[in-house]
């Protein structure tokens, strides 16, 4: 039992008036001489007892309404009230809006059962209550608004496929939760709180927040495309497309159908087992940039379904070489050209990457900034060219160095799966790769200790890839081995990019950097967003992302769901707090816990009502009591008469 206002308690002290004018009240009767008082004494003592019974009546009635009407003042609270009868209330609904929750239970996703749980949240506030909107994924959409406005912001928490950390987000609920009020603080999370969700640190709760967990389940089976690896298409030669087939919980089914698809269009179809890998044949798209997928059939979560990746196939990619007439890089690259792979030119003019042993000969300038053609480069076989080749190399910005070591000792090129059988390739060891702060380089190769011998990246605009050693038989037995030419394969096609390129793809929910000329993007669900050009962008859903650039012209984004939100599996909302802060989580999982769990800070159920109608009833029951009655009035004659003797 509470009071709303417990001073008017104070009032119950006026009910002892009527008991004080009771006492005090002075006898006004008149007495009179009656000489036949003995025929009236009979009905005196029939009717006396009635009399003071009436009146002890009245004299109760008359304080049990004053103190009816007193307890009714202080507001009395019994119990817990209702859901809308509780005291100004903080809260911060922080809504799981990641891949997860768009699985569907009851015809209707995860987040909409959850959305709709907010949204009765909301309508049952009072006008003192103060809302944060924040969805697991993205910005607050609402910072300490009342009802009216929360409702808007709940309606506007949209589906994403990027992961979900709740343990962050109950962080920064505490955050913008004020402290130092009155007023009661709540954190309500609603989610499905899927396993790989709760891997944080739990939160230490304040004594005085509370948090409310709105649980919902769905059917945690699912099978997801997971390591998809593409090795693209050559001129005259098919690539392929392969990717792990994972499943987690039970499935109804050993095998999936996979498909790959590109630009709309289904290419090849193979079945797959659950758990292994599928391969997928990937045929010549030609020139130009291409949406692909790797698709299965829905099953659990849908973001996982398919795998999209971008490819852009080149035309004929042209080469020019500069180096000795007749040495085994150039007698490769005739090879090549002669099936129709390359095109190779007598002179640098627009070809479209330049290979250079040692020195560029010829007319061909070495710019040192811009866009150009893309380099690949060895070392001068003669060693005493080699400084100047390292100044060619500081011109290109290039941020290596090529030194010789005097103590030559045997090395192999290590393995690598690009190009089986390297492994047994034996390198003098004299030619060294030293770094000059090449953070963001790729070493595609190394040799056997470790060393770097194959690099590539970007510099001052352009492409390249230096390889450690020069490609003679006195440096390397490449030169005069089987694998010289699949190695040059490789080099020109996969790590030069000119076979065509891979863009790699961005997980949903992290950030990418658009072109400098972007103008807006277009996402798969075909909302166009506007955009500045160089600024980060965050695509939110599994697909293909057009961006559009103001020069004209478009390119394409491919973002893939993460791994971590494929596996279904739940775990205890009470890892949000561990072991301390747990007991103090409710968890709410039907629609019945959920109405119990919400306003934690209820009043009690008031009690004012139902005492006003009992004050009624006692004002109506006084007016009754002292209405006079013909028959007691002539009591009271006869009492008095015979009072007067």
């Amino acid at each position: 039992m509470s009071f709303l206002h417990p001073w008017a308690v104070g009032l119950a002290a006026l009910a002892s008036l009527p008991v004080l004018l009771h006492i005090l009240r002075r006898d006004t009767r008149r007495r009179l001489a009656f000489p036949a008082i003995r025929y009236l004494q009979r009905a005196r003592e029939r009717s006396a007892r009635a009399i003071e019974l009436r009146d002890r009546l009245l004299l109760a009635t008359r304080c049990a309404l004053i103190l009816t009407l007193a307890a009714a003042a202080s507001g009395p609270l019994f119990g817990r009230g209702d859901v809308s009868d509780h005291f100004p209330t903080d809260l911060v609904l922080l809504i799981d809006n990641s891949g997860s929750m768009s699985r569907l239970a009851g015809g209707i996703t995860l987040l909409d059962v959850q959305r709709e749980r907010a949204l009765e949240l909301v309508a049952s506030a009072r006008s003192g209550d103060r809302f944060w909107i924040l969805p697991c994924v993205g910005p607050a959409l609402a910072v300490g608004v009342p009802a009216e406005a929360a409702a808007r912001a709940v309606e506007l928490v949209g589906p994403t496929d990027a992961a979900a950390d709740l343990s962050a987000g109950v962080r920064e609920a505490l955050r913008l939760l004020p402290a130092g009020t009155t007023r009661a603080r709540e954190i309500v999370v609603l989610s499905d709180f899927q396993d790989s969700a709760l891997q944080g640190k739990p939160v230490d709760l304040p004594d005085d927040v509370r948090i409310v967990a709105s649980r919902v389940d769905a059917d945690s089976a699912n099978a997801a495309l997971l390591d998809l690896t593409v090795e693209p298409p050559r001129p005259g030669h098919d690539g392929a497309a392969s990717a792990r087939v994972a499943s987690f919980g039970p499935m109804t089914s050993d095998t999936v159908e996979a498909r790959l698809v590109v630009d709309g269009e289904t290419v090849s179809i193979a079945r797959a087992g659950i758990g292994g890998s599928v391969v997928l044949r990937l045929p010549d798209p030609g020139a130009g940039q291409h949406a692909i997928s790797v698709v299965i059939p829905p099953s659990g979560a849908r973001f996982d379904d398919r795998r999209p990746f971008v490819l852009r196939v080149l035309e004929t990619p042209s080469v020019w070489h500069s180096g000795p007439p007749g040495s085994y890089v150039s007698r490769a690259l005739e090879t090549l050209a002669s099936d129709g792979g390359l095109d190779l030119r007598s002179t640098p003019g627009t070809a479209t990457a330049w290979f250079v042993e040692g020195q560029v000969e010829g007319s061909a300038q070495v710019a040192s900034n811009g866009a150009g053609p893309l380099w690949i480069l060895t070392p001068p076989a003669d060693d005493e060219l080699l400084a100047r080749f390292n100044s060619t190399l500081d011109r290109l910005a290039i941020p290596w160095t090529v030194t010789l070591v005097d103590t030559p000792g045997r090395l192999e090129i290590a393995s690598s799966p690009a190009v089986p059988g390297l492994e047994s390739i034996r390198l003098q060891g004299r030619h060294r790769l030293t770094s000059a702060g090449a953070g963001a380089d790729t070493v595609f190769l190394r040799a056997s200790d470790g060393s770097p011998w194959l690099v590539g990246g970007r510099a001052s605009g352009r492409k390249y890839l230096l390889i450690g050693a020069p490609l003679v038989p006195e440096a390397t037995d490449l030169p005069v081995s089987a694998e010289m030419l699949p190695f040059m394969e490789t080099v020109l096609f996969d790590w030069a990019g000119l076979g065509g390129e891979l863009p790699a793809p961005v997980t949903a929910g992290t950030a990418a950097l658009l072109p400098a000329d972007a103008d807006s993007v277009s996402t798969p669900e075909g909302e166009t967003l506007r955009v500045d050009g160089g600024s980060p962008y965050v695509p939110l859903r599994v697909g293909m992302h057009e961006i559009f650039r103001r020069g004209g012209g478009t390119s394409l984004l491919a973002a893939t769901a993460p791994a971590s939100e494929s596996d279904l599996g739940t775990a205890a909302p009470g890892r949000l707090a561990g072991s301390d802060g747990s007991a103090r989580i409710m968890v709410a999982s039907t629609g019945r816990q959920w109405r119990a769990a919400m306003y934690g800070s209820r009043r009690g159920r008031p009690l004012a009502p139902y005492l006003v109608a009992l004050a009624v009833f006692l004002v109506v029951a006084e007016a009754v009591i002292a209405a006079p009655r013909r028959g007691t009035m002539v009591a009271r004659h006869h009492h008095s008469a015979g009072g007067r003797s």
